[in-house]
């Protein structure tokens, strides 16, 4: 499910329950951060990845992802719990020239929480959002539900 709020932030949130419903969630992503360097999607595309795989390969379904953008400042918030994830090794983005991020392991009685936030550069001001959405075309048939 993907929703704008007031303050300019942008939100999926996504329950997955198989691998098609993570290709979606890369999908979202890439639409969230359409104007965002390369190097930054794919690090991120790749902590979601070796997050969610863990449980995954283990049959541990469900593992709820929520991502955040926000607009002012520029900042991109990452939330995934399940039951079993696979803590990621250092992200990509933690080593990314002018950002500041940071990402932990929250332990809890119902599994484990990883999450992660990293600050984004600004847009280039000539590059305005397409026409299309990819968050529009992967939205589930009732996104109430996913």
């Amino acid at each position: 499910m993907s929703t704008s709020r007031v303050h300019g932030e942008y939100v999926v949130w996504r329950r997955l329950t198989a691998l098609p419903d993570l290709a979606r969630l890369r999908n979202s992503l890439c639409g969230l951060l359409f104007d965002a360097p390369s190097q930054i999607v794919v690090s991120v595309v790749l902590f979601l990845d070796e997050t969610c795989l863990g449980a995954f390969e283990g049959g541990l379904f469900p593992v709820e992802v929520c991502v955040v953008r926000g607009t002012d400042p520029h900042y991109l918030r990452i939330d995934v719990s399940g039951s079993r994830l696979a803590p990621p090794s250092r992200p990509g983005f933690m080593d990314l020239e002018r950002s500041a991020a940071g990402w932990g392991v929250v332990h809890d009685s119902e599994g484990m929480k990883v999450w992660a936030y990293l600050t984004l550069p600004l847009p280039a001001p000539s590059r305005e959002a397409p026409p299309w959405s990819r968050l529009d075309v992967c939205l589930p048939a009732n996104p109430t539900w996913n």
